[in-house]
């Protein structure tokens, strides 16, 4: 076939790629922290709620299971949202605090975790983060370990 002109269909599909690329481009900006209507934590977008599920740091029922993220204009959007995931899964819920672009601490009060259950945050946050080239600290109570150190070695 010779090159003719597009009909309505083709049209259609055109149109149809062009806004899927438009989207595709808004989430990337939004995912990376270019946009600045962007939230740096998921709280923003969830009511408060209290129930049952609450035994985290959030047990006050603020944002029911979410967490905020201390600092988070200083990292990149994806070192921040693998920090918020990572913290939502943990029970009971940490601190999260970036103290730099490439520093963040995971902070539980003293006696709410045993010896064995940092090491294994320390762990699966290292693993979470490490990607990033985000250092990661383990605090409980007053003892900090630097997770990145330990596992590096």
């Amino acid at each position: 076939m010779a090159g003719g002109p597009a009909g309505p269909q083709a049209e259609r599909m055109t149109t149809t790629k062009l806004r899927l690329l438009a989207v595709a481009a808004a989430l990337t900006l939004a995912l990376t922290g270019c946009s600045t209507a962007a939230p740096a934590s998921t709280d923003d977008l969830l009511p408060d709620v209290v129930d049952q599920g609450d035994t985290g740091g959030d047990a006050g029922g603020s944002n029911d299971g979410q967490v905020t993220v201390i600092g988070a204009d200083l990292a990149s959007g994806t070192a921040v949202m693998l920090a918020e995931v990572y913290a939502e899964g943990r029970d009971p819920i940490p601190t999260v605090e970036f103290l730099d672009a490439t520093t963040v601490r995971f902070a539980w009060p003293a006696g709410s975790l045993t010896e064995g259950d940092a090491l294994g945050n320390c762990q699966i946050a290292y693993g979470a983060l490490s990607g990033e080239g985000i250092r990661v600290l383990i605090a409980v109570g007053d003892a900090e370990t630097d997770c990145t150190a330990e596992i590096e070695g």
